[in-house]
């Protein structure tokens, strides 16, 4: 049991991996939001819309 606790988890590769994966997702996801955030605010700019 101490093994299989060592293979799945943190301090095993695949702890690591899904981890590594997990941490991957989240960096993609803010960097598409922020994307999309540029998008909207550039298109509100565009048509005068833009809070002051």
């Amino acid at each position: 049991m101490e093994n299989l606790w060592l293979v799945l988890f943190w301090s095993g590769p695949i702890g690591v991996g899904l981890f590594l994966l997990c941490l991957g997702v989240f960096i993609w996801l803010l960097a598409k939001a922020d994307e999309i955030s540029k998008r909207t605010k550039a298109t509100m700019k565009e048509k005068g819309l833009d809070k002051k």
